[in-house]
């Protein structure tokens, strides 16, 4: 399911393509929780969405580290997001779910595409507050180590 996805070929669970979720508004973007699970997905479950789609196998990781359509598309989706975290500041704050999914944004990006990327991601939203920053320690704590 999801080479097919990440190569624009595919649907996911709820019959989007990539590019269906690439057009949302941001007041779907914010409001819409399952799409980012499926857009940056892990080698683990989620913890907040059960529709039970994730990497669970090395073999699925590495059909998409090895197909660079895939890794093109999920870096364009990590910049699709990153747009909407500038144009939307309100999730710097102490808390807010945006920031969890910056989380799986770095970390997908460090499994699927590449550490420098993760990095890239974090140093940019890093760049975003760094002047008025409004985020807990605890979270600052864990975009760090999703990098690594």
């Amino acid at each position: 399911m999801y080479e097919d996805f990440f190569t624009l070929k595919g649907k996911d669970f709820k019959g989007r393509t990539l590019e269906d979720i690439w057009s949302f508004s941001d007041i779907e973007i914010e409001t819409t929780h399952d799409f980012i699970q499926i857009v940056f997905p892990l080698a683990k479950p989620s913890q907040s969405v059960f529709h039970g789609y994730y990497l669970d196998t090395k073999e699925q990781v590495d059909i998409i580290r090895n197909n660079e359509e895939a890794r093109d598309n999920i870096v364009k989706s990590s910049k699709w997001f990153f747009s909407f975290l500038k144009r939307n500041m309100y999730w710097n704050t102490r808390h807010d779910h945006n920031q969890l999914r910056i989380t799986r944004v770095i970390e997908s990006l460090r499994l699927l595409v590449s550490k420098e990327e993760a990095e890239s991601f974090y140093f940019d939203v890093i760049e975003l507050i760094k002047h008025d920053n409004q985020v807990n320690d605890r979270t600052l704590e864990f975009w760090k180590n999703a990098k690594t």
